[in-house]
């Protein structure tokens, strides 16, 4: 296995997991009434977009 064919797995997965955070997050405060706290929304979704470019970038390598 190649070093760059780990680091890509490595960068879809942690895509994979902050897609998935802020959709629950999303969820979350969707149900919330009042003032909420997004700032684990606001962080977690353009990390999914930076993993997801990282591992497209490392899948070429390979």
């Amino acid at each position: 296995m190649s070093i760059s064919y780990a680091i890509m797995l490595l960068s879809l997965s942690l895509s994979i997991f902050h897609f998935s955070y802020g959709y629950k997050e999303a969820i979350r405060i969707s149900n919330e009434e009042g003032p909420v706290q997004g700032l684990s929304l606001i962080l977690s979704i353009p990390l999914g977009f930076t993993f997801a470019h990282l591992s497209s970038i490392f899948y070429q390598q390979i």
